[in-house]
């Protein structure tokens, strides 16, 4: 497809912003990369050959026929108010490749929580047939990494987020999903209603070539599917749950094993192959992966846990007595829903980060909470009082972005602190 866009502004200097950048440059555009950070905060090295701005989004982006805002930039900050009112077309990475991308098929999945561990499931099985696979988006490198390779034989497995699907105006997958829709980044939608509206915009320009999956036991997700105009399928773990044994526990990824296999089945893959490889998939970082055991207690890094219903999700995988660690940058909602699923089983939480005093706040009545400042604290105290036949949970329910850059850092540096008990 030929590039259309001459002068591309592109708003945040992390991954996605730099990913879009480069490619934007090795096709001729003019480009400029606004950052609202000082020089000296940002993390990553910015190519020599970018042009840049830091410490603010100058009236320069405006001088662009298309502005790319990185998924974590709100759409209510003034250049975007702006550039609406001048009409100049603002769209998401993920739409950026819809539009310039050759593809087999675009395979895109969103979600409160799954998402990962989903995307993981198609794209490994794929892998397995031998097709040519991009798995891309949340998980791993950003879409724009490679417009420039993938071609018509590629099934492209995508990861997206509300924030990405925000900037969409004509992305059309052939196949998507939504897992499921709970309270999560309310500080961003500040609505239940508006968050469930930016997931819909994952089927809103689908017709009835294509296939929208819906998860059948989520109110929120029966809600959206009666707007939709492609074809439906839904998923069940009641009506479905013996069609798969898996080697990780958890109904949620038994819910996110069937939503695959409805996918791969939509995608052409026998349903033998499929529930062959899935019983066999071993689970994704940093999402209720097991560490270590030590002196009988096994430690579990949740760090992919980034809120309220993540955690609640990963309480209800365990039977056994759980010490729980949570906390860090609050999203906006509440913690007291985990109440039901805190008492009887943890049996003490230590609560660090920045929304220590509100997760105090919020279920001191449900078991003793101990406060502390950060991980290796916690690990610290963590083991000092579990027994053998505890589970040292790390399910922070919150952003990592009071310490850390990205869950993904965050989970490291947790199981380095455990690894070195």
């Amino acid at each position: 497809m030929s590039l259309k866009y001459h002068k591309v502004a592109i708003l945040g200097a992390a991954k996605t912003g730099i990913s879009c950048a480069n490619f934007f440059l090795s096709r001729g555009s003019q480009v400029l990369l606004s950052e609202i950070k000082k020089k000296e905060d940002i993390e990553l090295k910015i190519p020599s050959d970018i042009s840049a701005e830091f410490g603010l989004h100058s009236s320069k982006v405006l001088n662009s026929d298309i502005i790319i805002p990185s998924p974590g930039i709100h759409s209510d900050i003034p250049i975007l108010s702006e550039a609406r009112q001048q009409k100049i077309k603002i769209i998401s990475d993920i739409e950026v490749f819809y539009n310039l991308a050759d593809y087999k098929m675009i395979i895109a999945i969103t979600g409160t929580n799954g998402k990962t561990t989903t995307v993981s499931m198609v794209g490994e099985m794929l892998k397995k047939e031998g097709k040519k696979v991009i798995i891309c988006g949340n998980i791993g490198n950003p879409v724009c990494d490679y417009i420039n390779t993938s071609d018509k034989d590629t099934y492209v497995v995508m990861e997206v987020s509300s924030y990405q699907l925000e900037y969409t105006n004509e992305f059309k997958p052939h196949i998507s999903a939504i897992l499921n829709i709970t309270p999560d980044h309310m500080e961003r939608h500040k609505t239940m209603d508006a968050y469930a509206d930016a997931k819909s915009k994952i089927f809103t320009n689908q017709n009835k070539e294509d296939l929208c999956i819906f998860n059948k036991e989520d109110e929120n997700c029966l809600k959206l599917s009666k707007q939709c105009k492609s074809q439906i399928k839904f998923f069940s773990v009641k009506e479905n749950k013996e069609k798969l044994v898996l080697k990780i526990p958890g109904r949620h990824n038994i819910e996110n094993a069937l939503a695959s296999l409805t996918m791969l089945k939509s995608a052409g893959i026998e349903e033998k192959k499929i529930v062959e490889v899935l019983s066999e998939f071993a689970g994704v970082e940093h999402r209720i992966e097991f560490v270590r055991e030590l002196n009988g207690v096994k430690y579990i890094n949740d760090s992919k846990g980034t809120n309220v219903s993540s955690t609640e999700v990963a309480l209800k995988s365990f039977n056994q007595p759980i010490i729980l660690i949570m906390g860090g940058r609050d999203k906006g909602s509440p913690y007291k829903p985990l109440i039901q699923f805190v008492k009887g089983k943890v049996k003490k939480i230590i609560a660090i980060g920045e929304s220590k005093e509100k997760i105090f706040t919020e279920l001191k009545d449900s078991v003793e909470i101990i406060l502390l400042d950060n991980i290796a604290q916690a690990v610290k105290k963590a083991n000092e009082i579990a027994l053998s036949g505890d589970i040292v949970l790390f399910s922070p329910a919150c952003a990592s972005f009071d310490q850390f850059k990205n869950y993904e850092e965050r989970g490291k540096y947790f199981k380095q602190i455990v690894n070195e008990l």
